[in-house]
């Protein structure tokens, strides 16, 4: 099972719809309507919420390795246009994954492939 997540503004609707649908206590940065806040700011808001980041956006991971950022963590699912379909088959694969999701920790994953780096 997921931890509870914060979505990006990049993740679709229908992501966001199929991790409802799971179980998943989701909130979206569109329906929050945050497009005009900083992936600094949307940070902070699920680090205050304690939640972990869910996006494309490579940014997130830079901001809490390079530059420190507090975070409870991020799941980065990569990028490379990509369909829901198949965003939404990767998420299939985490939600029956065995990983400890205990915070700070970054989580890439793509297509059966995961990397954990524990912060």
């Amino acid at each position: 099972m997921l931890p509870p997540l914060v979505a990006d503004m990049n993740i679709g609707i229908p992501v966001i719809q199929f991790l409802r649908e799971s179980g998943i206590d989701i909130v979206s940065s569109m329906e929050q309507q945050w497009g005009h806040l900083s992936d600094e700011q949307i940070l902070a808001r699920a680090y205050a919420m304690d939640r972990f980041v869910l996006t494309h956006d490579s940014d997130f991971g830079t901001l809490a390795v390079f530059r420190g950022y507090p975070l409870t963590g991020i799941i980065y699912l990569r990028p490379g246009g990509r369909l829901p379909s198949e965003v939404i088959a990767d998420l299939g694969d985490l939600l029956t994954a065995s990983v400890d999701w205990t915070p700070p920790m970054i989580v890439v994953y793509r297509s059966g492939r995961l990397r954990i780096r524990r912060l």
